[in-house]
């Protein structure tokens, strides 16, 4: 039983990898412009937001490996595991990002007589 609960404590940790990466990745335009607009103007909210991605990034990253070294196996394959795991997560993350940033937006067409 315990196997199982390291896994889906493994999976859940993957899962807040995962959407702390996509989230870095849907949000890189903000942090990147030159002005930011609204609420969000100053750069108190780009340091917060940069903040709060780091610690979860961070927390998640060292959850990914505590949980993939609790799994029975040796050290070795326990780190691949996690590499992998890792990487992943990371690609998909940046798949899912460039699809969603791609997505069809609606644009304003002036039509000149």
């Amino acid at each position: 039983m315990t196997i199982y609960l390291d896994l889906g404590l493994l999976l859940a940790a993957l899962t807040a990898f995962f959407f702390t990466v996509l989230c870095y990745f849907l949000i890189s335009r903000f942090f990147q412009a030159k002005r930011r607009r609204g609420i969000l103007a100053g750069d108190g909210a780009a340091f917060l937001a940069a903040g709060g991605l780091f610690i979860a990034f961070t927390a998640s990253f060292i959850e990914v490996f505590e949980f993939a070294f609790r799994l029975p196996y040796p050290a070795m394959i326990d780190l691949g595991i996690g590499l992998t795991a890792v990487f992943l997560a990371s690609a998909t993350a940046h798949l899912l990002a460039k699809r969603l940033s791609k997505a069809p937006t609606t644009k304003r067409v002036t039509v000149s007589r």
